[in-house]
């Protein structure tokens, strides 16, 4: 029977977390039945939020456009026999293909606590329960509830978020919860489901939606709960919850009304003696990750919400992504634990392919397929799309015998120049998302010892974490050579990544792509040429 994965985020962090689960399903890791992704967040335009759902819509467009004959990519066949794993999960938005990923708790017309519960409806003694459990016009500005704006999301009070998605999630804005029915009714065919929540505990909307969507969850799969008829055993509940690990400058405006970073510590602790409940007496989740860093990432800006939000990708959210691919592992049996699971650093001076968890297999996979992408996209933006270009004299093509062997059959003209653009978007995703990772880092760790794009980098600002940095527009061919070995640092110092010698020779010779065609043989023929090694995939 198939698995039915479910992927969640839940504000701006776990809008984060799936950036980089994104990324890494990208490259081949995660499981070969459907992914459905979804995130939930009341800031419409937060730009962490916004920038996962623009890569997940790149990447089913990609999915769409190498999943045709005219330019398959063969996801298929064994390794030996051509397969490319690259771009080899399927995925799809929560709420179908073509449809949105985004669900917003509270619709414009509500944009108070106060409009979402009907305060002008209420009895007098609702009233004034509603007035003892949040604070009215009465409070100073910077501690009002019950009419603070939520266009941009909870602002640090995750008390008042919980009470908005509760109502949302059962009154407002029921689609949400439909599909999730929707999603958990397979069980009853057999399929075995399994949803995986990613969020953090500080802050508002991921510390306020985290818990009250998984308590919901564990309803729904409740055996006594008949009404929705979900076999209880086939429907698993996984989540990474992230300790602080970033924070924000306090506002300038001393009266705002958002939580400050001096707050973020305090709320984190009682927070976690309330899922310590969830996980023990309630069982809630059948497998809970946590994860943090042991010195917070300074991000030097304060903005609240909407598109300025755009925090930068952190090292922690891989951490927090690789539980993702684990618990949607299809060779994992996952069985209900009363305790969180952790990992830690090998050496708090630096941080390599060792440091990250997972199992010796997992590790291997993790660094042949995501550092091999890396790879893939420096040779790809910086050789191939420019050389596709090229004109010799006459106006004839000024190609090298491998790229004319391996776009034999391709359309230039009609199926191509767009998918050529996302080919070309999804190369320079990759790469900034391991810039950023490599350059926030830097002050932490003594030695990122996983990747290191500064060649390709024309400017680095860790001041502008909105903003932080620029990819060089075109490099020479010998700055390339040296770029592809630089980029992926060596998970054994004795195995370095074949050079790009090797990647040429590969490139000369008939390469194994399987049923790739079109556009596809070209991607799955690069790719292959600009593996790690020449074992395994």
């Amino acid at each position: 029977m198939a698995i039915v994965n479910v992927l969640l985020g839940v504000g701006g962090t776990g809008a984060k977390i799936i950036e980089s689960t994104l990324v890494l399903m990208s490259t081949g890791l995660g499981p070969q039945d459907k992914v459905y992704i979804g995130l939930i967040d009341q800031d419409n335009s937060n730009g962490n939020v916004v920038r996962a759902d623009r890569l997940l819509n790149l990447l089913c467009k990609l999915r769409r456009g190498f999943g045709t004959s005219t330019n398959a990519i063969d996801w298929t066949s064994a390794d030996a026999n051509g397969g490319t794993p690259l771009l080899s999960v399927p995925l799809e938005p929560l709420f179908g293909d073509g449809g949105k990923a985004h669900w917003r708790p509270a619709p414009d017309n509500t944009p108070t606590l106060r409009d979402i519960m009907r305060h002008q409806d209420m009895l007098a003694d609702e009233q004034a329960l509603f007035d003892l459990l949040f604070r009215g016009d009465a409070a100073n500005p910077q501690d009002e509830e019950q009419t603070m704006d939520l266009a941009e999301g909870y602002r640090g009070r995750a008390h008042v978020g919980a009470a908005a998605l509760v109502s949302a999630v059962n009154h407002d804005q029921p689609e949400f919860r439909r599909r999730l029915v929707e999603l958990m009714k397979t069980s009853n065919g057999g399929d075995e489901v399994r949803i995986f929540m990613a969020g953090s505990l500080f802050g508002g909307t991921g510390a306020a939606g985290f818990p009250t969507i998984a308590r919901m969850l564990h309803k729904l799969r409740d055996p006594d709960n008949q009404q929705e008829q979900i076999q209880a055993d086939k429907v698993k509940l996984g989540g990474a919850l992230m300790l602080p690990y970033f924070r924000f400058s306090d506002p300038n405006d001393a009266t705002a009304n958002v939580i400050t970073a001096a707050q973020l510590l305090p709320q984190a602790r009682v927070a976690l003696e309330f899922y310590q409940s969830l996980l023990q007496q309630e069982g809630v989740f059948d497998r809970l990750y946590v994860s943090g860093w042991d010195e917070m990432f300074e991000l030097g800006y304060h903005e609240p919400g909407r598109a300025e939000q755009k925090n930068p990708p952190l090292l922690p959210e891989l951490v927090a992504a690789l539980a993702a691919i684990d618990f949607l592992d299809p060779a994992q049996t996952i069985k209900a634990a009363s305790v969180p699971l952790v990992a830690a650093r090998r050496n708090g001076e630096g941080f390599g392919w060792a440091d990250l968890p997972g199992t010796n297999e997992t590790k291997e996979r993790l660094y042949t397929r995501l550092g091999g992408a890396l790879r893939f996209a420096v040779w790809w933006l910086y050789r191939v799309e420019p050389t596709i270009d090229k004109r010799g004299l006459f106006g004839s093509r000024g190609w090298p015998k491998w790229l004319a062997k391996l776009s034999d059959g391709v359309d230039w003209q009609n199926s191509t120049p767009e998918m050529r653009q996302d080919m070309k978007d999804y190369s320079q995703v990759l790469l900034d998302w391991a810039s950023s990772m490599q350059l926030f880092s830097e002050p932490r760790i003594r030695s990122l010892s996983l990747w290191d794009t500064a060649r390709i980098r024309s400017r680095s600002d860790i001041t502008k974490p909105t903003d932080p940095l620029d990819l060089h527009l075109s490099r020479e061919e010998s700055e390339t050579l040296d770029d592809l070995q630089a980029v992926l640092q060596p998970s054994d110092p004795n195995a370095p990544p074949v050079d790009a010698r090797v990647v040429y020779s590969d490139l000369s010779t008939p390469l194994a792509v399987g049923k790739s065609r079109g556009l596809g043989k070209l991607v799955a023929g690069v790719h292959r040429a600009t593996r790690p090694f020449r074992t395994g995939a």
